[in-house]
């Protein structure tokens, strides 16, 4: 009879874990320096007017071009594989696919739902549950229509429909309401005010015209579903499963993809002044959208490296337990998140009061503290709290907890 039961310890890939946790850094600072950040819930005039306010420009444009969209890049590839070998592995057991399936995006619908609506209004989880969805229809899909479906979303998706809204002259106006100076500080004093709920209102109303009405839900569904196409089609190559033994290719692609995304992303970065009120200036976006696949590629090419490395793999190792731990440190990341930007509870009310420099240091700080949770949760347990309650409910059953090292040893 087939068994129909979570991945045990033995069948992690651990390589997984680690650029799941890698990435999970990034996620956080690209989240706190946006929410906090320009529009949001600091005005121009009031970032400006910060006392660090060059070193906050500086780190943020450091911060755009080592890190943002590659990191989510990375998470959400990483997603679309875990997702594709997981579907592998229940149709080898001959274990109720399609059911399994089904409900364990279904319940990360409804998490990444309650997540969105009442704490954190960047949930990502949601949009992930739905591409999960449309991933599993396609699934019988020929590896290369993956990739060309993959590689057609990530490039043209998002920028395409944004465009879309703003033809048709919907964005523009709903794009004025929501990032107009009274409404950021409208958000700012929500989060300032102590209360939860009404910060979450305040940001759900943004969330109305920003996500709903403006088509950011279908743009960022079209993002994550390239990405996902693309952890399949990789997942099918079975390269980040089998790493140990394509490693000479990771390292002979690593600095080719760092190097030549870097230069792309650079002139982006920086062309701007230069090519402005040319024809030019409409590639830079194309620019920008080639570099990060790149970027994110170079990324998992040295930490497979590093990780593989007898003498520096111990720069790599510590981004496992937090990887294994996704759900549950995303989610803890959205608390630390608040905490910083709002007077809710112990929050440090930063809303409005300072820039990506200050930021930084909180999220390296916090970071650190969840790479030593995780380490130490588990060492004791099996599964993240988040995870296990994820696993319970998809499978009908409360697989152990506790760790059982005997029977690890044995396997």
């Amino acid at each position: 009879m087939a068994v129909a039961a979570p991945t045990a310890k033995a069948d992690r890939y651990l390589i997984m874990d680690v650029l799941r946790g890698f990435a999970l850094f990034g996620v956080m600072l690209i989240n706190l320096t946006e929410l906090g950040g320009e529009t949001i819930l600091i005005t121009t005039l009031q970032l400006a007017a910060l006392p660090a306010a060059k070193l906050d420009e500086a780190t943020l444009l450091w911060v755009n071009l080592l890190v943002y969209d590659k990191a989510n890049t990375l998470f959400a590839v990483l997603f679309g594989l875990g997702f594709w070998v997981q579907m592998q592995r229940l149709e080898a057991r001959g274990a109720p696919f399609v059911a399994i399936y089904l409900r364990r995006i279904t319940i990360l619908l409804l998490i990444g739902l309650a997540h969105l609506l009442f704490l954190f209004a960047w949930d990502i989880l949601h949009v992930y549950a739905i591409a999960a969805l449309i991933l599993f229809l396609c699934r019988k899909l020929p590896d290369r229509s993956l990739l060309l479906l993959g590689l057609g979303l990530l490039l043209f998706g998002k920028p395409l429909l944004t465009w879309a809204f703003a033809a048709i002259g919907i964005s523009g106006p709903l794009d004025a309401i929501w990032t107009a100076e009274s409404a950021t500080l409208a958000r700012q004093a929500a989060a300032q005010s102590g209360s939860l709920t009404a910060f979450t209102g305040a940001m759900r109303e943004m969330l109305y015209f920003e996500w709903l009405v403006n088509g950011g839900l279908i743009a960022w569904v079209s993002y994550a579903l390239g990405r996902f196409f693309l952890g399949a089609w990789i997942g099918s190559k079975g390269w980040i499963q089998k790493a140990d033994a394509n490693r000479p290719a990771f390292r002979l692609w690593l600095w080719p993809l760092l190097l030549g995304g870097f230069l792309l992303e650079s002139a982006y970065q920086f062309g701007g002044d230069a090519v402005s009120g040319s024809v030019f200036e409409a590639v830079l976006p194309i620019l920008h959208a080639v570099a990060t696949p790149l970027i994110a590629a170079g990324y998992v090419c040295a930490l497979v490296v590093l990780f593989q490395s007898q003498w520096l793999s111990w720069l790599a190792k510590p981004f496992a337990p937090v990887g294994q731990m996704a759900l549950t440190n995303y989610l803890l990341q959205s608390v630390a998140i608040i905490l910083i930007l709002t007077s809710w509870g112990p929050g440090l009310g930063l809303a409005g009061k300072a820039g990506a420099s200050t930021f930084l240091p909180f999220v390296v700080i916090f970071f650190g503290v969840q790479m030593v949770f995780s380490h130490l949760w588990l060492r004791a347990f099996a599964y993240g709290p988040v995870e296990w309650m994820w696993r319970a409910l998809t499978y009908g059953t409360s697989p152990p907890l506790r760790r059982n090292i005997a029977r690890e040893m044995q396997a």
